[in-house]
């Protein structure tokens, strides 16, 4: 739970003794290093870490302990993404196939239909029915075997705690599991409809299809109006994932979709491979195999599909901070040349601090730090272990900016204030509104075992000039709530008085 905001002090007098200056009454006024917000946090017991550059002359606009390195939540993502793009591209896209293992006679296929993951994150329900349609065309009506799901791309994945916990109960869809034939982001969709009339039981149903691994029961009602407030639990009980709805839905409203992870992501995605399978007219007739281990004969070739672009895997990541995305996007970094089977995420993350600590080697000034000290754990940011500075940060957005081929992509998947993603609601008061026709940034928070919030993006000035910022605000052991909204508005405010209209 976030805790109440921490009053913050910003008037004149206090300013002038926590940090020897005072803004003018025109609110723009700051000290050379900048960051009064932030430096009025620390004075009350958060830690934070704050940097700011103009890209094309190197200036420094605004700084506040650039080298402290501290939890940087979901902005660790744009460190993944930048590795991402510059190992990959923003065109590279996972293939994913069938094969048989033996011949079609009068359409029963003679041996197993094997499906080989290949860690794609989006494959989804669309992609789901290309792939069993091509199945289908290949004239199959029944197969003799099993359907194998060979996950034998990633290695073992040592769930972390969220996972640990979800694979028992569930009311969320961002602790999904994770595995190389994952699909649908190891989520299912509860699809609530309003029944004919008010009082009348509402229709409930899993998407795309019933199976054989889940269950749906509870009660929803349906109410005068449009107004629908419905809740959703996933449960595991025995080999079956048990979906509980709750609530009601308005009469005169839309189907309300609510998504939740399941527990077992190669038991899901067998089923769900079964059920599109099934729905071609294609009998399975001795059910469902995972396997673990690598075959050296997958067999014949059936039916393949091309996932989206790593460009649109970046608008998930960064856009709605999908941490699906964001963890399997960082087993793919353990891939190279010889390593064809086996990533893992703690490979990844050994991938993505590598990549960091020769950023920062390389960095010209002020950019430029040492790397002791630095962790990387997680892509996705979701562990307090993570470890960056705001100059870490900035000197990846340099990188980016620098690297013409990735930076359109890198920065049309950054969200626009006031339009989309997590900082949607974000930069709406009189001091930073202006920044909403300039700034694209990515968000990041944590609130246990204490508070992680940061922002880290690009602004455009008036004159075109690029500015790289980040901002980080940490929980202490002596204040470990700093609280989520106070955090987020003082980074807001701090950013609108550094980067002013008239600049």
């Amino acid at each position: 739970m976030f805790s109440p905001r921490l009053t913050i002090f910003r008037n004149c007098a206090l300013s002038m003794f926590l940090i020897g200056m005072c803004a003018s009454s025109g609110g723009h006024a700051q000290s050379k290093q900048g960051f009064a917000g932030l430096r009025s946090l620390a004075a009350n017991g958060a830690l934070s870490t704050a940097f700011a550059v103009n890209l094309r002359t190197g200036e420094i606009l605004g700084e506040f302990n650039a080298d402290q390195r501290m939890t940087p939540a979901s902005v660790s993502k744009v460190i993944l993404a930048a590795a991402a793009l510059e190992r990959f591209g923003s065109e590279y896209s996972i293939e994913s196939r069938f094969y048989a293992t033996g011949p079609v006679k009068n359409g029963v296929l003679k041996g197993d239909l094997i499906f080989e993951g290949a860690g794609d994150p989006s494959l989804t329900n669309e992609k789901l029915w290309f792939l069993t349609t091509d199945v289908a065309r290949a004239g199959i009506r029944k197969i003799d075997g099993q359907l194998v799901v060979n996950t034998a791309r990633f290695g073992r994945i040592e769930p972390d705690l969220d996972r640990k916990l979800a694979a028992r109960r569930s009311r969320h869809a961002y602790d999904s599991p994770l595995s190389a034939a994952a699909v649908n982001f190891s989520v299912m969709g509860v699809v609530v409809s309003p029944g004919e009339t008010s009082g009348a039981q509402a229709h409930i149903a899993l998407e795309p299809y019933d199976l054989e691994s889940t269950r749906i029961q509870g009660t929803v009602r349906t109410k005068e109006g449009e107004n629908s407030r419905v809740a959703v639990t996933r449960t595991r009980a025995g080999l079956q994932d048990v979906f509980t709805a709750s609530g009601h839905v308005g009469k005169m409203a839309f189907p309300t979709r609510i998504y939740r992870s399941v527990s077992d992501a190669d038991q899901y995605a067998g089923s769900v491979l079964k059920a599109f399978i099934e729905k071609e007219g294609i009998q399975v007739s001795r059910g469902v195999r995972v396997e673990r281990t690598p075959r050296k004969d997958l067999g014949r070739p059936l039916a393949s599909v091309e996932g989206f672009p790593l460009s649109w895997q970046l608008l998930g990541l960064f856009k709605v901070s999908n941490n699906f995305i964001g963890d399997m996007m960082t087993i793919q970094l353990d891939f190279d040349e010889t390593k064809k089977y086996g990533a893992t995420l703690e490979g990844g993350a050994a991938q993505l601090e590598s990549y960091m600590s020769n950023i920062l080697q390389a960095a010209p000034a002020p950019y430029k730090s040492s790397a002791e000290g630095l962790v990387l754990d997680s892509g996705s940011g979701l562990t307090h272990s993570n470890k960056l500075s705001a100059r870490d940060v900035v000197a990846v957005l340099h990188r980016m900016y620098q690297n013409s081929r990735e930076f359109p992509a890198f920065l049309n998947a950054l969200p626009m204030p006031g339009a989309e993603g997590t900082v949607k609601k974000r930069f709406s008061s009189e001091q930073t509104k202006h920044l909403r026709d300039r700034l694209r940034a990515k968000t990041g928070t944590l609130s246990e075992p204490h508070d992680a919030i940061g922002l880290a993006g690009y602004s455009r000035l008036k004159d075109g000039d690029w500015v790289a910022f980040c901002a980080i605000v940490n929980g202490s052991s002596k204040r470990p709530n700093v609280g989520i909204e106070t955090a987020r508005d003082t980074i807001d405010d701090d950013l609108g008085r550094l980067l002013p209209p008239e600049m």
